[in-house]
């Protein structure tokens, strides 16, 4: 009883909760850090301060081997040099609470604010964002990836409600779009789902071909959102190239379309991608797989992008699909979709026995994973072979569990109303 109690708090009790959790993780990474061989700070993290240490000295922030990212990384750390070097931390985790703030909102206008127990299911979701282990390790760990999670969740919530009445809410949803894609190139998969999202297809078997091409002609909204997206990423692009040249192009994105990460990944293509390190040219198995996820991708959009309501649906399954077939995987990646999944936790008719095997089987395919990496990492075991292997077992337990869910998946499900209103209060 004292659980549901907790549950049914106000969001702002919840929030002034996480908050708390996520200041005291980042002062016990500080004792961690000084303690331990493992540390609780994340590499990337290192490599952000250095690199705003080189904007602050008036240099490029590619100066500091191994960053590559949008030098507004960089300029977002500058205060880790001028004022303390956890106040980055302390950023990507103001964004990990705004991201539930964002959740809330949305959740509320896809159930429909005049619909009981509303309150009650967009707080349900909104928590398994703030309480979420991983959305608060990753943050307090010092990683980035909550901000272009923020500015995407964002972007859905001026396309999908009325924050803006009028049209100028399609293109501020693409230029936070264009934003999210500057900083990491994986929402541009996102931008066709959100796309058809705003059209109105009748196009059947007895449709004809003109009138199908004037069915899938672009409209106001469309040429809005995708105008003012297209702008957004070509002027923040343009205007870091004016600042650093082609080596802003290449570090943030030609490298990680050739990206091979040989000793912390997760991909099924690890053991492939060490032993071809060296040897390939064009790596055609490479280049097949993305085809493969390509197709996916695609026919995910036209599944469920067409209908606004499944469009959140659409940009997870997207999600899931882009870091399972990704070459480099790390655990970084995994919030890409766990930011999207409160989004829809609501429509899964599924029991919780159920869901709770289904995390499981998430979870501990990750475990033994991660057992085997650090044996690899900290112990320096020669378990290539083993790690591959549990990258099957991993890719697999993704799979699986996205394909459950896609059975499970019922719009408008909302929790079965809160278990029909707890079957009318019995």
């Amino acid at each position: 009883m004292r659980v549901k109690e907790f549950i049914d708090l106000p969001l702002k009790y919840h929030i002034f909760i996480g908050t708390v959790i996520r200041l005291a993780l980042i002062v016990y990474g500080d004792i961690h850090d000084n303690l331990y061989d493992v540390p609780y700070t994340d590499v990337d993290y290192k490599v952000f301060t250095d690199a705003a240490r080189h904007v602050v000295n008036g240099n490029s922030p590619y100066k500091r081997h191994t960053y590559r990212y949008s030098p507004l990384v960089a300029y977002l750390l500058v205060p880790n040099i001028i004022l303390g070097r956890n106040f980055g931390k302390i950023l990507f985790s103001v964004f990990d609470i705004l991201v539930t703030i964002a959740v809330k909102s949305l959740v509320r206008y896809q159930l429909g604010s005049k619909k009981e127990n509303v309150t009650r299911i967009s707080t349900y979701c909104s928590l398994f964002w703030l309480y979420n282990p991983l959305s608060i390790g990753i943050s307090t760990r010092g990683n980035a990836d909550s901000v272009p999670c923020f500015f995407i969740i964002l972007s859905i919530l001026f396309l999908q409600t009325e924050v803006v009445k009028s049209s100028f809410k399609y293109a501020l949803s693409g230029i936070l779009l264009g934003v999210s894609i500057h900083l990491r190139l994986y929402p541009l998969a996102f931008s066709f789902p959100m796309y058809l999202s705003l059209g109105e297809y009748k196009i059947n078997r007895k449709t004809n071909l003109k009138e199908g091409i004037i069915a899938l002609l672009p409209n106001a909204k469309q040429l809005t959102l995708a105008s003012s997206c297209v702008v957004t990423l070509f002027l923040l692009t343009y205007g870091m190239y004016l600042l650093y040249g082609y080596e802003f192009l290449f570090e943030t994105y030609i490298y990680h379309l050739f990206r091979k990460d040989t000793r912390h990944n997760f991909s099924v293509l690890f053991y492939y991608s060490y032993l071809t390190m060296d040897q390939l040219a064009f790596d055609i198995v490479k280049a097949l797989s993305q085809i493969f996820e390509c197709v996916i991708l695609f026919v995910a959009s036209l599944t469920f992008g067409c209908d606004p309501k499944t469009l959140p649906f659409a940009l997870f399954f997207q999600a899931v699909v882009l870091v399972a077939f990704n070459s480099v995987m790390t655990s970084q990646y995994f919030v890409w979709f766990l930011s999207l999944l409160p989004l829809v936790v609501h429509d899964f008719r599924v029991k919780s026995a159920n869901a709770l095997f289904l995390t499981l089987i998430w979870v501990f395919a990750q475990g033994a994973w991660l057992f085997y990496a650090y044996l690899l990492e900290f112990k320096c075991r020669e378990v290539f072979i083993l790690i591959w292997l549990k990258s099957i077992v991993f890719f697999c337990a993704n799979i699986f569990v996205l394909g459950q869910l896609v059975r499970s998946y019922t719009p408008e499900y909302g929790f079965g109303q809160i278990r029909g209103s707890k079957e009318k209060h019995k």
